[in-house]
């Protein structure tokens, strides 16, 4: 079978960090952003006029959400000259989420993201699922590894990370083992994952997506979410209360000291 890439139509693919043909010779996709583009398909996203959210935006998915959705279409990166062929703002996740809208984005998408933001999950969760419409989508992949979760936020050296979380730039790993107790303690997680619930065999075969990442728990995996999924959902006040909390901790102050 001829395995073609469903984001810019070539056949030839190269190895990439020991795995067998995954990338797109072409466009550089990976077997992951081939999977969240079949999962746009399959339910119709992004829709007309749609405002979509888009960190560290693949090029061929970028030009893509470009085509479909124009101005509403959303890049952004700590680091935007990295993408030269799309029109990438500079976003700090860190910094710049307090200042995003709530209740604007219609789809949310990033991949293999969130190892490389050096502060708490749960500050990332609260922003993105309070700036997503609340008919909106998330969707993104994480690099699920074997064993427990673990994160450090401190100072380390290239060499001192790449020990800990196997890359320079990463500040966790996301384990399997307990995922419940991390990514399942902000998000209601599908027990079960699998492609084969809506994507025949051939299908996959002609993306070029391999068997090992059609199912379980990896870095392919295609995490779905609306804003209901989000668990840690609280009133208006108690939400801007948290806001201003978390921006505390950030600037190095103790807002939750008791008054004296």
């Amino acid at each position: 079978m001829r395995r073609t890439c469903n984001l810019c139509g070539c056949a030839d693919w190269v190895d990439m960090n020991g795995r067998v043909q995954v990338r797109c010779a072409r466009c550089s996709s990976f077997e992951r952003t081939r999977a969240i583009k079949l999962t746009l398909d399959r339910l119709g996203l992004p829709r007309k006029n749609a405002k979509v959210l888009h960190f560290a935006p693949e090029a061929a998915m970028g030009r893509w959400l470009q085509e479909q959705c124009g101005e509403g279409y959303r890049p952004v990166d700590l680091e935007p000259e990295r993408y030269p062929s799309l029109d990438v703002k500079r976003f700090d996740l860190i910094a710049d989420s307090p200042s995003l809208p709530s209740e604007h984005f219609d789809l949310i998408l990033h991949s293999h993201v969130l190892e490389h933001v050096p502060v708490t999950l749960g500050y990332l969760f609260h922003h993105l699922y309070r700036t997503l419409k609340s008919d909106g989508h998330h969707i993104f992949c994480l690099p699920l590894l074997s064993g427990h979760y673990y994160e450090y936020l401190g100072p380390l050296t290239d060499e001192e990370a790449t020990n800990r979380f196997g890359q320079f730039d990463h500040v966790r790993r996301f384990g399997i083992k307990d995922i419940d107790r991390h990514l399942g303690s902000f998000i209601k997680l599908n027990p079960r994952y699998s492609l084969y619930d809506h994507h025949s065999k051939e299908e996959l075969d002609a993306c070029n997506i391999p068997e090992s990442e059609r199912q379980g728990l990896n870095g392919s995996t295609v995490f779905v979410t609306r804003k209901s999924d989000y668990l840690l959902q609280c009133s208006k006040n108690a939400t801007t209360n948290l806001v201003e909390a978390l921006k505390g901790l950030i600037n190095g102050k103790n807002l939750f000291k008791a008054n004296q």
